[in-house]
């Protein structure tokens, strides 16, 4: 089903497609890193800042349909805690297919550090997930990140991370400031693995936050899927955090299944972009008294029956199938 939302077509998806039931996975995971070109940075103030603090590379995961005539991988390179921009320097880009690297192209930052990559034709990913890899001839440092191309007929869960799927809200900050890890919720990785769906991680968190969040769900088990992070380092509550996850939905091309959050404006967001009521829920905290969860603010949403309210993930497992 197509719905008209803010002048563009956002496609929601009304018929239980055949992939449910089994993990959706990286099909094409090469183990071991791609061998790259060996270079020399192109200016110097980038080689000075490379030497004040480790890269803080990223990609922006592809998320494309297989009838697409172009596919866009792009991303960032930095370095230091700071995010100090790498201007017009070279990244190789790689991606695994037949459990092989394949150089894919090279190209060169712009003055804010992002890069950008179209392939067309023959040069285009097959359908599946797959291992992407970016690489800095200059001093070898390098990243990955996802490709997710849908075959027709798929569909994905869209969750959004801090307070949904972590234990806390605002939990982060400790592990950026104290190294502390982020509990998760019970029994949340394997929902999402039990539906067999790819699953997109969605949050205001800035983009510098990827690695750290490719990280931490890897290590407490959620299935692999592609993160949309906001290029802003702060996205402030409310309308703006609404009109974020708004524009990253519309510029989804895979049909949304279900869509998961804990606030009044992931409700907003899911609803601006026509996903249905019914396929909108909202995790509740088991225990009010400690504060950890929007029960106020998500009050008047659940009382029109805009979302449906979860304390459990093992209740919402079969809705998400």
């Amino acid at each position: 089903m197509v719905l008209a939302a803010a002048g563009c077509a956002i496609h929601v998806d009304s018929v239980a497609d055949t992939t449910a039931g089994v993990a959706a996975a990286v099909e094409d995971h090469c183990a071991s890193p791609p061998v790259g070109q060996a270079g020399k940075f192109r200016h110097a103030s980038t080689r000075i800042v490379s030497a004040l603090g480790d890269p803080r590379h990223r990609g922006t995961d592809l998320i494309a349909l297989e009838t697409d005539e172009n596919q866009t991988l792009g991303g960032k390179l930095a370095y230091t805690a700071a995010d100090k921009d790498a201007k017009r320097e070279r990244v190789e880009l790689f991606a695994c297919v037949n459990a092989d690297w394949k150089l894919l192209g090279t190209t060169v930052t712009d003055g804010g550090g992002r890069f950008e990559l179209a392939l067309s034709g023959t040069e285009r990913l097959p359908a599946g997930m797959r291992d992407l890899y970016g690489h800095v001839p200059a001093d070898g440092s390098g990243f990955r990140f996802l490709a997710y191309v849908a075959k027709p007929g798929e569909s994905v869960i869209v969750t959004d991370i801090d307070g949904t799927i972590t234990a806390s809200e605002n939990a982060v900050f400790n592990t950026l400031l104290f190294g502390e890890d982020i509990g998760h919720r019970r029994d949340a990785p394997q929902a999402f693995a039990a539906s067999g769906r790819v699953v997109v991680y969605v949050s205001s968190r800035g983009d510098q936050l990827t690695g750290l969040t490719r990280t931490w769900l890897r290590q407490h088990g959620f299935p692999p899927g592609p993160i949309r992070h906001a290029r802003s380092a702060v996205t402030l509550p409310g309308k703006r955090t609404i009109a974020f996850k708004a524009d990253v939905l519309r510029g989804l091309p895979v049909p949304i299944h279900a869509a998961i959050g804990n606030r009044a404006t992931d409700v907003a967001a899911y609803r601006d972009v026509g996903v249905a009521p019914d396929r909108t829920f909202v995790k509740l905290s088991r225990d009010r008294s400690r504060g950890s969860d929007f029960g106020r603010e998500l009050a008047d949403e659940l009382a029109a029956s805009r979302a449906i309210g979860f304390t459990d993930y093992a209740t919402i497992a079969p809705r998400l199938r």
